[in-house]
């Protein structure tokens, strides 16, 4: 025994549990961390209960699904992290101890054997309650249920088996139980965490989005924070301090700050192929040519259709909105694919517009006649998970290169949503497999039967519009990607509407660089930065056509713009006889610290809702019907639930996965049956793009037939599109 040790103050107990929580500092904080990720935000709990669910019409079965087998064992695995780690962090007895005896002994000993038990079953225990209030099966919170109890008997009974002391000894100056070094067993253990952790990084580099999805994101999640938890208390804290040296539990942050000088890896139009020196029609000599080409349908209507972001959410709805449209056409025998001018989108709405034009284009690529339902489906190749693929670039190789000093671009988490993006496709569409990493520039010569795309996005340095697009036309005040001073020539379609839906912190900003130099440019993030409905570039494309010449004014006054809107709107949101809404706004919490936040996020919905009224004034306002808007409306929150239903909303979130659920309220949406308000608005504006339709021309030569099956008369409530 020291004299020091001897004659040092014994801690209080406020210091004690303060050391003991500095020693389980990983461990605290990804328990609360995980905790706050699953259940604190809308679009994890949407994944939570999807485990098991159905392809078709059926009850979800977790106990049957490998993703919910997967999600049980990364949760006993982050539960045993935490409670592993946090014990074998008080149970050493480092040389330079900072946790000293305590005045109350008791109090010591209580907080040393509760403390990792508490973490771990933290890690359990929440997401067991969120399980039992939120799900009417017991089928989903049995596992989580039997996990806790076990994990509880093994933590608190092992105590009493002769293994559980085997090297944990007292001392004089050190009245508890505590080891001088890890036994075999228990560096077996940790060589056994690590070499799970190892796994699931080689299975996402490997595999891919095939591995993310069959892993799944809940999985994903419990998987890393297990991981940072056993790196940040052994290699980081646990070695160093063994070895007398300060612990090293904060250098990843500021090494991370460092090396982010040196390692970006976020670059647009790092890949594909170029797209040669063509130039891109212009408008709107293109437009007028595309109108020529119509020949005898020359007097239909001209569609402009602006598609809102949103992720999955405003893809899958954009998807179903223009699927119906098109097939309503097509039951018709009138025409609405070949009427559209151009398409302008914004993140999630420029996923749905790509996989509409997508699915065009693989139907003239097999010279499908069009007498039947639009084939390939959008909506089934928009209903994947693409979270998954996000989450598994995002959590682990794109980490990992935050502390390597040089770039790695192999490792830019961008690429978990492209890729998918393109692979999926090319097993959706065999026909048109390549055409997300086709270049976007590459347009096609003039006139077009597909329409042209718009896909927006925003700088980072001085906020402003960027236009991606097969198009050459430019807003006042914007950029255009192609102007010939950027190394853009390789960007694909897939990187274009990435560049759209680059919102923070799932999806880097991404670095333009100079054609030149390669000097980074600007930044560029998603374009709901700048207005959220994309409908700014075609209130430029119709100002244009106004102050043009007879001929262009002439097309204008042919306009139809149809707003594809996906954030749920109460009956107030229409702009066009909106009804009283009573019901008072959501505003946040702690409003000292949040109102700056919150307001400007609201603002991206209000500047899109002003430039959508823009759009009206410019069409001849509301009375001339020219502007279509079709809003995802708002859920009746008064409608009977389970006693947990609140947990999760009636709404779908905006997250790049949905589960079936709010897949089938979406694509079944359009059928009015009087119970919400909004309804009845959009049923409205549903009835007044069919009445535009009706009045286009006859296709011409293509005969319906009997190629729509007797379910197929009901698209318009999009039963087809809900699975």
């Amino acid at each position: 025994m020291t004299a020091d040790a001897t004659t040092s103050p014994r801690l209080t107990r406020t210091a004690f549990l303060a050391g003991a929580l500095n020693l389980c500092l990983y461990p605290v904080l990804t328990t609360l961390a995980g905790n706050a990720i699953l259940l604190g935000l809308e679009q994890a709990r949407e994944t939570l209960v999807a485990f098991g669910e159905p392809d078709g019409a059926g009850t979800a079965d977790p106990l049957a699904s490998p993703s919910y087998a997967l999600f049980i064992a990364a949760l006993a695995y982050w539960a045993f992290a935490s409670w592993y780690c946090a014990r074998i962090m008080l149970g050493k007895r480092f040389p330079r101890d900072r946790l000293r005896p305590c005045i109350d002994e008791r109090f010591a000993d209580i907080a040393s054997r509760w403390l990792p038990r508490l973490l771990g079953l933290l890690s359990v225990v929440p997401i067991t309650v969120f399980f039992v209030l939120a799900t009417p099966s017991p089928r989903y919170w049995v596992a989580p249920a039997a996990l806790a109890f076990t994990f509880l008997g093994l933590v608190v009974f092992r105590r009493h088996l002769p293994a559980a002391h085997a090297g944990w000894s007292c001392r004089d100056d050190d009245p508890y139980p505590r080891f001088a070094s890890l036994s075999r067993g228990a560096i077996a253990t940790v060589l056994a965490m690590f070499a799970i952790s190892f796994g699931v990084l080689l299975a996402t580099v490997a595999g891919r989005e095939t591995a993310a999805r069959a892993i799944g994101s809940p999985a994903l999640v419990l998987i890393a924070l297990g991981s940072w938890t056993l790196f940040g208390s052994v290699v980081l804290t646990y070695w160093p301090r063994s070895g007398g040296w300060p612990s090293l539990a904060l250098l990843p942050f500021a090494l991370a700050f460092v090396l982010s000088f040196f390692n970006e890896n976020h670059f647009v139009a790092g890949d594909g192929v170029p797209a040669g020196s063509g130039a891109r029609p212009a408008f709107p000599e293109d437009l007028e040519a595309w109108n020529a080409a119509r020949g005898a349908r020359g007097d239909d209507p001209i569609y402009l259709i602006a598609a809102a972001g949103g992720a999955s959410r405003a893809a899958f709805w954009t998807g179903v909105v223009l699927t119906n449209l098109e097939n309503q056409a097509r039951l018709r025998d009138r025409e609405f694919a070949r009427n559209v001018y151009a398409v302008s989108g914004v993140s999630g709405g420029s996923l749905g517009l790509a996989a509409y034009v997508a699915a065009l284009a693989a139907e003239r690529e097999t010279g499908a006649d069009g007498s039947g339902p639009l084939a390939p489906r959008p909506t089934d190749f928009l209903a994947r998970d693409f979270l998954a693929p996000a989450v598994a670039q995002m959590l682990y190789s794109d980490t990992i290169a935050r502390f390597l000093p040089w770039p790695c671009i192999a490792c830019d988490r961008s690429r978990g949503l492209e890729e998918a993006w393109a692979r999926d496709w090319g097993r959706h569409s065999p026909a048109q497999a390549s055409w997300f990493t086709q270049p976007l520039r590459a347009a096609e010569s003039t006139p077009s039967v597909l329409p042209r795309t718009i896909f927006n996005t925003t700088t980072v340095g001085d906020g402003r519009l960027v236009v991606q697009s097969d198009l050459h036309f430019v807003p006042t005040d914007a950029y255009d990607v192609f102007d010939g001073t950027l190394a853009t020539a390789r960007l694909t379609r897939a990187g274009a509407i990435h560049n759209s839906a680059r919102f923070t912190y799932v999806s880097p900003a991404a670095a333009i660089r100079h054609a030149d130099g390669g000097t980074v440019w600007d930044y560029v993030v998603d374009g709901g930065y700048f207005e959220n409905s994309g409908v700014a570039a075609l209130n430029a494309m119709i100002g244009k056509l106004q102050g043009g010449t007879p001929a262009q004014q002439a097309l204008a006054r042919r306009i139809v713009v149809i707003v594809i809107e996906n954030d749920p709107a109460g009956s107030a949101q229409w702009i066009c006889d909106p009804k009283p809404q009573p019901r008072s706004r959501k505003l946040p919490i702690a409003m000292e610290l949040s109102a700056p936040a919150f307001a400007l996020y609201q603002t991206r919905t209000a500047r899109a809702h002003a430039l959508e009224a823009e759009t009206i004034r410019l069409l001849g306002g509301c009375a001339a019907g020219r502007v279509i808007e079709l809003r995802y409306p708002e859920a009746d929150r008064k409608r009977p639930g389970h006693f947990g239903a609140g947990l999760l909303n009636d709404d779908p979130p905006m997250s790049w996965f949905l589960n079936a659920a709010s897949r089938t309220r979406m694509a079944t949406v359009l059928c009015s049956d009087g119970r919400w308000d909004p309804r009845d608005l959009l049923a409205r504006e549903w009835r007044r793009a069919l009445g535009w339709i009706d009045r286009s021309a006859e296709r011409p030569g293509t005969p319906r037939g009997d190629a729509f099956a007797p379910a197929d008369t009901t698209l318009a409530c999009g039963r087809r599109q809900g699975n």
